[in-house]
């Protein structure tokens, strides 16, 4: 894990609903620098089309996310619920600094938190191999809904089942 002792230590905490903000800036940085492989630039340009950091709030508000911090700066956050982990996000700048993995202990923590034995995610195509290093695997595809009149955006079903 490279984590520079000058930049500060990385804190995990709920989120509440004054994070909505900075959960949209990581969700475009995440977006714009990590996914143009192996999406179309076409993809990426409209991937964010019509959201805004108040689509965020609720779930903010509700703590129901992760949040990675460092200096006061939100890196990247998870959400898991019973039988799903929903989001995982890590901005460009987080990337190899152990964030994605504590915060995907967090989100399968939630997720797993009422014995459940299966867990999906609806992965982007750029990160089905870091869920694969956490034991899911493919079960089907698709695309993201929601995305009437925008290039569609492919995703992998995955499935982990408790050891």
């Amino acid at each position: 894990m490279k984590q520079n002792p000058s930049q500060g230590t990385v804190t995990y905490r709920r989120s509440a609903g004054s994070d909505a903000e900075a959960v949209y800036a990581v969700v475009l940085s995440s977006v714009s620098r990590l996914c143009p492989e192996p999406y179309s630039q076409e993809v990426v340009r409209t991937w964010m089309g019509g959201r805004i950091a108040e689509d965020y709030r609720e779930d903010c508000r509700d703590g129901l996310l992760w949040l990675a911090e460092r200096s006061g700066k939100v890196m990247g956050f998870s959400h898991g619920e019973p039988g799903e982990v929903k989001r995982l996000f890590v901005s460009s700048d987080a990337v190899g600094l152990g964030v994605g993995k504590v915060l995907m202990e967090k989100a399968l923590a939630d997720a797993q938190g009422d014995n459940t034995q299966t867990v999906v995610i609806d992965a982007t195509l750029n990160a089905a191999s870091f869920y694969e290093k956490w034991g899911f695997r493919r079960t089907g595809s698709g695309v993201f809904p929601g995305r009437e009149g925008l290039p569609p955006i492919e995703i992998v079903t995955m499935k982990r089942f408790a050891p």
